[in-house]
């Protein structure tokens, strides 16, 4: 029926194996698209990296491509490079530092003078731990390894962070990817006349704190010492809230359920995300145990608490996804699984986004859900496809606007059955194993017009494979507002790093927005208010 539909609408249309325009090239799946701006493609590497193999290109030739990519960026563009990794740093845009970290150590090595020292200006906003500064050092050594400005940069890192950060440092993030912070500051060589700040070096060097007891600067690294000599995990407990502890200053065969309570006062939000399994595991949270439940609940759906400790929308899926499974990722032990801190899961899984405001539009939500989205992992989290990657996005709008309808595309349109009062849980599991076949981007719009379905706004989450339509998806928009009288909006969500899009890069109507972008869905609402 869609066929003869098409034909009556327009007789000429090509498919989208056709090249529509001269400006177009081919995606990986053979269907012809447009290439997003080098920035577009810049910012979608930094949000999403490259883990996780696509079903038309593996992961070894995406990491090779879009890392040829990203030197090559950097090196024409390093300044405008530098401001776009800051962005994403501040505004907590991506799941993964990772990504970043490596565009940054390509810019201090590769970009120009200009460009490399404001990457090095911009390290200490985007190195925000001790894990980040490592793995942007291992980085450093693949670009060309140290030089004088690598040495002064991370000299000045090191000199002009708080004690009390530093100290942390210490303690907390003492070795990572082959480096430690010993090899780092020998390396660096920085110097300072803070006898604090001395006091803290020397222990990363040597292993020997000297300095004044009362020296509230050096108060972490003296209680991780002490908790060296603890002989119970009731002592080891005791100096973690004494001295605020993470559990890294802790022996691992003291870390018991006594440790692991105190952790709960101790340690931030993150760390409690990432170890709600072992707190099963050890029998702490568990059906009945109302006053640990009740603490882990207030604690990861804080408003302000999710904000303060910089939590990515992506880490309270995460969380959400291994938790309730009951099962460690690696096999590493099982847990009962807790009603309520699930629940409390997915709103932290929300407020984590950027707020969003309602539009009153009408709104067209399209899931791709052929082959080439139910392979690969976003960010690498197991388990987590683009497909089910996009359901969690589209359950965003959904929440937020009353006149929106979701549906699922591959070679057809279907009603895949979520709705606005769906949890999060429910919906994923509505689009779990769910495969259309090939893929056809036009299906949504193509259908609205079948339906004669008023929309202000199709948002379309997809990998950009398509191929399979009778028609290109910028034709089947335009055939939309051109029979519907609309001025509708087009908004692609790419939920792969990749270098396509089937939005027209010459259409104002059309916006490319990058998934799992904490930004994402504050995005999408001022465009379709039209505010730019």
């Amino acid at each position: 029926m869609m066929k003869h539909f098409l034909k009556a609408l327009n007789p000429n249309l090509a498919p989208q194996t056709a090249v529509l325009r001269a400006d177009q090239i081919r995606n990986n799946a053979g269907g012809f698209v447009w290439a997003v701006s080098d920035e577009t493609r810049f910012l979608r590497f930094l949000i999403l990296g490259t883990e996780g193999a696509t079903y038309y290109a593996s992961e070894q030739k995406r990491t090779s491509l879009e890392s040829e990519f990203v030197k090559t960026f950097v090196t024409l563009e390093g300044v405008r490079a530098v401001q776009i990794i800051r962005e994403v740093a501040r505004d907590n845009r991506a799941p993964k530092a990772d990504p970043s970290l490596l565009a940054l150590a390509a810019v201090a090595k590769l970009g120009n003078l200009e460009a490399r020292k404001a990457a090095w200006d911009a390290l200490p906003e985007v190195a925000r731990t001790g894990t980040h500064l490592l793995h942007f050092l291992e980085f450093v050594q693949l670009f060309g390894g140290w030089g004088r400005l690598t040495r002064s940069g991370v000299a000045r890192l090191y000199n002009d962070m708080p004690v009390e950060k530093l100290a942390l440092w210490a303690v907390k993030y003492k070795a990572r990817d082959g480096w430690s912070q010993a090899d780092a500051l020998r390396l660096a060589h920085p110097k300072t006349a803070d006898v604090s700040r001395n006091a803290v070096f020397k222990f990363i060097v040597d292993g020997v704190l000297e300095g004044e007891a009362t020296d509230a600067a050096l108060s972490m690294i003296r209680g991780h010492l002490l908790a060296q000599g603890a002989t119970s995990d009731a002592d080891a407990a005791a100096l973690m809230r004494e001295y605020r502890l993470p559990m890294e200053a802790i022996p691992t065969h003291l870390r018991g359920e006594r440790v692991y309570r105190a952790a709960l006062e101790t340690n931030g939000i993150t760390w409690a995300l990432r170890n709600l399994g072992n707190l099963g595991r050890i029998g702490l949270l568990q059906p009945g145990k109302w006053d640990v439940i009740e603490a882990v609940i207030d604690r990861i759906s804080d408003d302000v608490a999710i904000k303060r400790g910089r939590v990515h929308p992506m880490d309270a899926l995460k969380a959400m996804l291994v938790y309730g499974s009951g099962k460690g990722v690696r096999g590493s032990g099982e847990w009962v699984v807790v009603p309520q801190v699930k629940d409390a899961l997915e709103v932290a899984f929300y407020r984590a986004f950027s707020a969003v405001k309602p539009t009153g539009k009408r709104f067209v939500l399209g899931v791709d859900v052929s082959g080439s989205m139910t392979m690969g992992a976003i960010a690498g989290v197991p388990g987590l496809t683009p497909n089910l990657g996009s359901t969690a996005m589209a359950m965003v709008t959904l929440r937020s606007e009353t006149k929106a309808h979701v549906m699922g595309f591959g070679d057809r349109f279907r009603d895949l059955g979520i709705r606005s009062k769906d949890t999060l849980e429910s919906a994923l599991k509505k689009t779990q194993n769910q495969s259309f076949g090939a893929t056809d981007c036009a299906l949504p719009m193509m259908w609205a017009l079948e339906n004669r379905v008023e929309a202000d706004a199709f948002v379309i989450y997809t990998d950009n494979e398509t191929w399979h339509g009778k028609t290109h998806p910028a034709k089947a928009l335009e055939m939309y507002r051109q029979k519907m009288g609309i001025a509708a909006r087009l908004i692609v969500v790419g939920m792969t790093a990749t270098k396509f899009t089937i939005a027209d890069p010459k259409d104002a109507g059309m916006l490319d927005v990058v998934g799992f972008d904490s930004s994402a869905p504050a995005l999408i609402s001022s465009f379709v208010k039209g505010e730019f």
